[in-house]
């Protein structure tokens, strides 16, 4: 564990902030990174015994959830994971059709939560709102504790900003987290690979399937993988686990061979690593663009072909034999060959920081020759490019750069 500085510490947590309320940065007074379950299962049970206030906030890859603790007792969770929202614990609960769920969605807004407009139309009883933020909270929190890599904080909030609507014992829910994590260590241990592609086995004719049965068989379809599956049903880590386990051993799914699971990740990752290519070679072409209105040449004269060559072991295998074109785009084909080849783990993710780094040194350029055309006196608005590219450059890259 270690004590962020403060301007890491701002960075790393944020506040549920209701709508119309301005957000404030929490101090945080503990970063820790996981390293295993055990480190945010000990941080909920210290923060219980101890009956402290804060909020806990575990970053994992695109996930990121908050727990909410006032005098040790959970009293709120937020999470950017859409099987989380309100509306998708309704329709698991089976409180509410779906048609009604999706015409009172529509009635919801900043100012009118979805639990007040479906109470209104007589769709749930305060004893069901309450049923379903029970069950919002407790998902949340038990999902937490199984995450087993990333960073967490703690910090302090204004209990002005985060609607306190109940308070849990933590202990009965960690007790209940630790006995779904058991659960879902021996679902998972009889599960195929995450990677692996799912094929219906048989029709479901005289099998009876609930609806979130239902729904899951549904997404079965020959070319989502077992985790596709989990998270397309919107069913969450463990109810969608529990229910596809129930699928495999009844006979109506089973696993795909190695080889069509294989062909399918091919295809798969060639478009993504062409898209990904794609997005930078488009924000190496405005840069190009802005080198040209400096000066002659564009990126042609400034030494980018050996760029590759001094990257770390860990990158440079992914970068081998990757020489840019004069504009500065890169070939994707020999990028793709190496992904394939590579045994490092991660590698999208490394794909990503190679190629920011490669748009980085890129900005370096036309900032030094920005600066060299207006030590010559160059009438040229180097200022305005710079403003005009950097934002342009950003909008391009938004949700691909690392």
């Amino acid at each position: 564990m270690a004590l962020p500085t403060p301007a890491e510490a701002q960075a790393k947590t944020a506040l549920l902030v209701r709508p119309g309320q301005r957000e404030t940065t929490p101090q945080v007074y503990l970063h820790a990174i996981i390293e295993d379950a055990s480190t945010v299962i000990d941080l909920v049970n210290f923060i219980s015994e101890t009956r402290r206030t804060g909020v806990l906030t575990v970053v994992s890859g695109p996930l990121r959830k908050s727990i909410y603790f006032h005098q040790g007792s959970v009293i709120a969770a937020a999470s950017n994971q859409p099987e989380d929202r309100f509306g998708n614990i309704v329709l698991r609960l089976g409180l509410v059709p779906r048609d009604k769920m999706e015409q009172a969605l529509r009635e919801a807004g900043p100012n009118r939560r979805i639990g007040n407009v479906l109470i209104s139309r007589g769709l749930l009883s305060p004893k069901d709102l309450w049923r379903v933020v029970k069950s919002q909270i407790e998902e949340i929190l038990f999902t937490v504790l199984l995450v087993n890599t990333g960073e967490l904080t703690i910090a302090h909030f204004d209990p002005a900003q985060v609607p306190n609507r109940t308070a849990l014992n933590t202990q009965h829910v960690l007790l209940e987290g630790l006995r779904r994590k058991d659960e879902m260590e021996h679902l998972r241990g009889e599960l195929p690979p995450p990677d692996r592609l799912l094929v219906r086995h048989r029709h479901e004719a005289g099998v009876t399937l609930t609806d979130l049965e239902r729904r899951m068989y549904d997404l079965v379809d020959g070319r989502r993988t077992v985790s596709q599956v989990c998270v397309d049903s919107g069913l969450g880590e463990f109810e969608s686990t529990r229910i596809l386990h129930h699928l495999l051993k009844v006979g109506l799914v089973t696993a795909a061979s190695l080889e069509a699971s294989f062909d399918l990740a091919v295809t798969q990752a060639t478009v993504s690593v062409s898209t990904i290519v794609a997005a930078y070679n488009e924000a190496i072409r405005l840069i190009d663009a802005a080198l040209r209105e400096v000066g002659p040449g564009g990126l042609t004269p400034q030494g980018i072909d050996t760029f590759f060559d001094d990257l770390d072991p860990v990158l440079g295998e992914l970068f081998d034999g990757v020489v840019p074109a004069a504009d500065g785009r890169l070939p994707p084909e020999r990028i793709f060959t190496n992904l394939k080849i590579s045994q490092a783990k991660e590698k999208m993710r490394l794909l990503r920081r190679g190629l920011s780094e490669y748009v980085q040194f890129l900005m370096f350029l036309v900032r030094e020759s920005v600066g060299a055309a207006e030590a010559a006196g160059d009438a040229h608005d180097g200022p305005a490019l710079l403003e005009r590219l950097d934002r342009q450059v950003r909008h391009q890259l938004l949700g691909f750069d690392a």
